[in-house]
């Protein structure tokens, strides 16, 4: 994997954006310093607890999350590196997402969903019905593939197996299957892969769309984007349409170190992603935070962060194991009338 720090990773970018002049730049928050900013609201402690969530998804109705938990921060119930958990909303009289008192403590999906490897980036329907995730776990294709878990007549969680179709899995690594829907286009999906965009070309990271029609997935196609494509270290894009605007938030991964986040923005009159390229304003280059998932309705943005557990290599690092997370938030409103303010959009 390639460490570019983040340094020299924001350097790559604002370089390559002063190339072109129809190319956006980068706005960091220090330019907005006097500006109204984003506060990061922690969940209560359950769901957070003392060992850790990561890269949470949020039911459609906001009462469910599920996330995944890393084995060395001593949950002895997980199996392998990484198990996928849940957490419901029990009581739902206080306003979202209440106290304590209002949730479950976490409890470890069965086996028919997690394995012996590493379990990861758990995706769930707006039916509530099937759980896609990235596994490690042998049965795939390559070193990473997209599993699934459908729910069963009996309410139980089925066997999970790879996605099959659509070229989305591969022997390269595939991850981070998110929701890909645009304004005045067909629902789609979108996802990270490693993979060649040619016969006989090294693998590059890329972005990949898919759609599912009458059951059947789609020949997966790369997403061409000047911006999207102008932007190194993607490991993650999640996109929500709230308040008049399509925001595009960019999860970007010093590999073996730390995710944050960028916000773009989809023009649908020509179809293109464009800037500034905004960073989220609590991004910490010292401590991991991003991979975001949005409510089914646009309501909320959801992410893990270490932000109280750092500065430190909260994920990766020599040994492999990862750090302790929690799970933060915030109203998508919020994060959409931020990025107006920086952007200058009405």
């Amino acid at each position: 994997m390639n460490n570019l720090s983040r340094r020299r990773f924001f350097g790559s970018v604002a370089a390559a954006a002063a190339t072109a002049a129809s190319w956006p730049t980068v706005l960091n928050k220090r330019a907005y310093a006097a500006a109204p900013t984003l506060v990061p609201r922690k969940l209560p402690f359950p769901p957070n607890d003392n060992f850790g969530n990561y890269e949470p998804t949020i039911s459609a109705d906001g009462n469910s999350i599920y996330f995944a938990r890393f084995a060395n921060n001593g949950d002895k119930r997980v199996q392998g590196a990484s198990d996928i958990f849940v957490t419901r909303r029990v009581r739902q009289s206080d306003e979202w997402p209440g106290t304590a008192d209002d949730w479950s403590p976490a409890e470890r999906l069965p086996d028919t969903v997690n394995s012996n490897s590493t379990d990861l980036e758990p995706w769930i329907t707006p039916d509530g019905k099937s759980l896609y995730f990235m596994s490690y776990r042998p049965g795939g294709l390559g070193r990473s593939d997209i599993w699934v878990s459908h729910k069963q007549p009996d309410d139980q969680w089925g066997q999970a197996h790879p996605v099959v179709g659509g070229n989305i899995n591969t022997e390269y690594e595939d991850h981070c299957f998110m929701p890909f829907d645009l304004p005045g286009q067909p629902s789609a999906m979108v996802f990270v892969s490693i993979r060649p965009r040619a016969a006989g070309q090294p693998p590059t990271t890329d972005l990949y769309t898919t759609r599912q029609v009458n059951g059947v997935w789609q020949p997966a196609e790369r997403y061409e984007s000047r911006l999207l494509d102008s932007i190194a270290l993607k490991c993650r894009f999640s996109i929500v349409t709230r308040d008049g605007l399509t925001l595009g938030v960019v999860s970007v991964h010093d590999f073996g170190k730390f995710h944050t986040m960028l916000f773009v923005h989809y023009d649908s009159a020509s179809k293109e992603w464009k800037g500034p390229i905004v960073e989220a304003p609590f991004n910490d280059w010292n401590i991991d935070g991003a991979c975001p998932n949005f409510q089914a309705n646009g309501e909320r943005m959801i992410w893990s962060a270490g932000y109280d557990h750092g500065p430190d290599l909260i994920s990766g690092g020599s040994s492999g194991a990862a750090g302790l997370y929690d799970l933060f938030w915030l109203p998508t409103s919020e994060v959409v009338a931020y990025y107006k303010a920086r952007a200058s959009l009405s």
